[in-house]
């Protein structure tokens, strides 16, 4: 159910403890905030985020219970009593693989067998092997009964990959149903600090992360609990009984700069993850940031192009232009400079401009930034290296000088508008929800908080559902 958000953070504790999730995801992508991007991707493929299956909208109180009892079983399928065919199995495997694995039409290892009873699910053995050590299978021994109570808890084990499966046994694939946002938290009554939250449902949910707040507890420590990932449990709640592959706990799904104020993203399932994170990598989230620059930035004609080219680009313009001009004739500037050996492409252009003692040219700006690409730093490298403008504040590239006084309140950087697919009303079985909720999802969004839902209607005539979100600008910006 969708809700916009400036509710006070929800008094529940936490216990601390080590999160594999957070310890796979700072492994992995080597997070380390004190040289952190404007906005790095994390690749949900990873296989902490890959889904068995999201065919099925169903009740945890519906589906058998898996190991332990807040897991529920989602799918099981039984060998034939007579075994596997030879066929089935040389057309699925090599003969060294058949004669490695001693393989035969009634006696095969778990993973041949996953291979074999979900192709859909398991397209490879390795990934079956995995789906198997990280305790995500089950074996029920002998004949299911029926109904509610149709499998045995007796005969019901988890699966070891070294296990035989014969003829009349039954593979079950289960998953998570259940949050433990509680126990995420500790015995403090309040949130490490106030982060609001400006939409929220239960799939994902986007929050304005303050300036100085790093997304991911650093990689070697130093942080503490001052981060998002350790305050989304505080400040979102749990999703609905029954959503399916519910996350431990909420995770981002990008970063920003903790220098850099604004708009972030966070799942809170499993599937929400890999939709985002594929979003993500094919640059479909829009995003727009708002920046102070140091100087009277330049607007040279020949690298001026119109809203049509940038949107052409896959740059999104949008109904956000706020010019006198067309949206075809809007100008904007195009940087294309490469960083570190990657293409890196920003859109920007100039709102307004003002006097300012200390500044280059006794100027500032106020500029509107678009990313199309998300490298290292990339916004601020952009202004300062190819507009020789750089973020006013902003010690790392601004060279020294009269600039130092200027450092006072960091650097001016806000993320404060991103527009972006909705990561499960899009989906088949999702789009269901939506067509069966959607009056009662856009009633609760009251207007002037942030954030709007709307469709969109394709080139095949279907409806895309949208997520809008808007902040102010830190209060720090209308200073001058």
């Amino acid at each position: 159910m969708a809700t916009i958000s400036n509710k006070p953070n929800n008094p529940n504790k936490k216990p601390k403890m080590n999160d594999p999730l957070d310890d796979q995801l700072r492994e992995e992508y080597d997070i380390d905030e004190q040289d952190e991007e404007e906005e790095i991707d994390i690749d949900a493929n990873d296989p902490e985020f890959e889904e068995l299956d999201q065919a099925a909208i169903i009740t945890a109180e519906t589906l058998p219970k898996g190991i332990p009892d807040v897991n529920s079983i989602i799918h099981h399928a039984t060998i034939p009593q007579s075994g596997f065919t030879q066929l089935q199995i040389e057309n699925a495997f090599s003969a060294h693989d058949i004669e490695r694995l001693k393989l035969n039409p009634d006696n095969v290892t778990v993973p041949v067998a996953l291979l074999l009873l979900f192709p859909d699910q398991f397209a490879t053995l390795t990934k079956a092997r995995k789906e198997s050590r990280r305790k995500k299978i089950l074996i029920h021994r002998g004949p299911l009964g029926e109904g509610e109570d149709m499998f045995d808890r007796e005969k019901l084990v988890l699966v070891r990959v070294i296990d035989r499966v014969l003829p009349g046994d039954t593979l079950a694939i289960q998953t998570r149903m259940t949050h433990n946002y509680s126990e995420c938290k500790n015995h403090d009554s309040e949130p490490p600090f106030h982060l609001p939250v400006v939409y929220e449902d239960d799939y994902f949910a986007i929050v304005n992360k303050p300036e100085g707040i790093v997304t991911f507890s650093h990689k070697h420590g130093g942080f503490g609990r001052q981060n998002v990932k350790s305050c989304l449990p505080w400040v979102l709640t749990p999703p609905e009984a029954g959503t399916i592959s519910v996350m431990r706990r909420p995770s981002p799904v990008h970063r920003i700069d903790r220098g850099t104020s604004g708009l972030l993203i966070c799942a809170k399932t499993k599937p929400a993850m890999v939709e985002l994170g594929r979003m993500f990598r094919e640059r479909k989230v829009k995003k727009s940031y708002t920046a102070i620059v140091n100087g009277d930035i330049l607007e040279p004609k020949e690298s001026s192009i119109t809203s049509k080219v940038a949107t052409d680009m896959g740059v999104c313009i949008g109904n956000d232009d706020t010019s006198n001009d067309s949206k075809e004739e809007a100008s904007w500037q195009l940087i294309d400079e490469e960083l570190e050996g990657q293409s890196a492409v920003t859109i920007w252009r100039a709102i307004r401009r003002w006097p300012l003692e200390n500044a280059r040219n006794g100027t500032v700006a106020l500029v509107e930034l678009k990313p199309k690409t998300g490298r290292y730093h990339q916004l601020r490298k952009h202004m300062a290296l190819v507009s020789n403008c750089p973020l006013l504040g902003d010690k790392a590239y601004d060279g020294g000088g009269l600039a130092r006084t200027l450092r006072d309140k960091g650097f001016y950087l806000c993320s404060n508008r991103v527009s972006l697919e909705h990561p499960y009303y899009n989906t088949p079985e999702g789009r269901k929800e939506w067509n069966a909720k959607k009056k009662t999802i856009l009633g609760e969004i009251a207007s002037g908080n942030g954030a709007r839902i709307t469709e969109e209607e394709q080139e095949d005539g279907t409806l895309l559902v949208l997520v809008h979100c808007e902040i102010d600008l830190p209060a720090k910006f209308s200073e001058f």
